[in-house]
């Protein structure tokens, strides 16, 4: 199993990403703690690809090159949220 799939809870941080309780101290997706394989947000303009939030200056984030990554770790993210919403 990838390590990343175990993340939860960011170092420092009341917010435990997983169940949504405790008291958030960064952007949703945002963590500073967030393993590579769990970020979503295009390193260009920091449009959220999973909440589909931002105001991108490209015409259609789905296709600009500067968020293939954050794009493909979208598969990533679901996985993860499956993973913990079994396990709980």
């Amino acid at each position: 199993m990838a390590k990343w799939i175990e993340f939860r809870t960011c170092q420092g941080c009341g917010y435990d990403l997983a169940t949504g309780e405790g008291e958030r101290g960064c952007a949703l997706h945002d963590c500073a703690y967030m393993p590579e394989q769990l970020k979503v947000f295009c390193p260009s303009c920091l449009f959220d690809f999973v909440t589909m939030e931002g105001n991108p200056p490209c015409d259609d984030p789905m296709t600009c090159e500067h968020g293939e990554e954050a794009r493909a770790n979208v598969a990533n993210v679901e996985a993860w949220q499956r993973h913990h919403a079994v396990r709980g």
